[in-house]
Parts: C-alpha cells; sequence; structure tokens
C-alpha cells in the first residue's frame, strides 16, 4: 500500500520565503500609516480679537491695528494675511502678522499697518483676515484657513 502525502503551499521554499515578504511589506505599511497624520491640520483657535483705530498720522487712510490670540499646534508657524486685494501693493508687499505657538501652542499676532512708497498699507474695517499655521520642520505642513472678519 502506497501512501501519498500532500505538501502545502506552505512547505515549498520560495512560497515561504515570499509570504514572509509580503507579511513584512504590509506590517511596516500599516505601522507606518499609523505615525503620520491621517486627517488634515485644522486651523489654528482664535480666542481673542482686537481692533484698534490706527492713529491718522500712522495711517492717512485710515485703518487699523489688530492683534489675535489663539491656539496652535506646538511651535508651530501662524500666519495672519489680509485677503483684501487692496492690501497688496503694486510692489508685492502685503499685510501679514505672524507668530509662532509656544511649546503649548500658545500664539499672539499683531498686523500692523506697513509704509510702502509714499503710501500705507493697513487693514480695513470690513477685510477678512485668512489665519492658518505651518508644522516646523520635517513636515512643514501647511492647515486649512480660519477666517476672521474684521469688524466695520
Amino acid at each position: 500500500m502506497t501512501r501519498r502525502t500532500e505538501r502545502g503551499l506552505h512547505s515549498i521554499p520560495a512560497v515561504n520565503s515570499a509570504l514572509r515578504r509580503a507579511a513584512l511589506v504590509l506590517l511596516g505599511t500599516a505601522l507606518g500609516g499609523c505615525l503620520q497624520r491621517s486627517l488634515p491640520l485644522p486651523p489654528p483657535s482664535v480666542t481673542s480679537q482686537a481692533f484698534t483705530a490706527c492713529p491718522a498720522s500712522q495711517c492717512p487712510s485710515g485703518g487699523v491695528v489688530v492683534t489675535l490670540e489663539g491656539v496652535a499646534q506646538p511651535n508651530a508657524q501662524v500666519i495672519i494675511e489680509d485677503s483684501n486685494p487692496n492690501a497688496h501693493a503694486a510692489t508685492g508687499e502685503a499685510l501679514v502678522g505672524s507668530a509662532v505657538a509656544s511649546p503649548t501652542g500658545a500664539w499672539r499676532a499683531v498686523v500692523l499697518p506697513i509704509p510702502v512708497g509714499g503710501a500705507v498699507l493697513a487693514v480695513q474695517p470690513g477685510d477678512e483676515l485668512n489665519v492658518f499655521q505651518i508644522l516646523p520642520p520635517p513636515s512643514n505642513e501647511v492647515s486649512s484657513s480660519r477666517f476672521v472678519t474684521v469688524p466695520r
């Protein structure tokens, strides 16, 4: 009587090593995916807003000084940009304020008027400010925006 034995795929060396490699690649990919952010970076919060009239000596065409405070990711760069097209000079200057969040994430930024040639660029009532954050290297991830409207 002859006894017949069947050998499964797991006992073939080439298949066994290929399966092991595939399992290691899948495991590495799964672990790497767990270490990376899977949701988009949210914009920083704005917990305090202050709008102060700019003195006529500094802002002949009027305007306001804007102070914003909030919470961002620790050590992130927080950017505040006036999105009004009139807040950009023909030479490229723009009304932008920035701050670096503390290790706890707290930040405070002031957007001041800037002289450009013979004119002064200043935030105006009704302008919309674009607030976002950029994580420090090596990530350099940029958040979505939060908009703050300057009261009229």
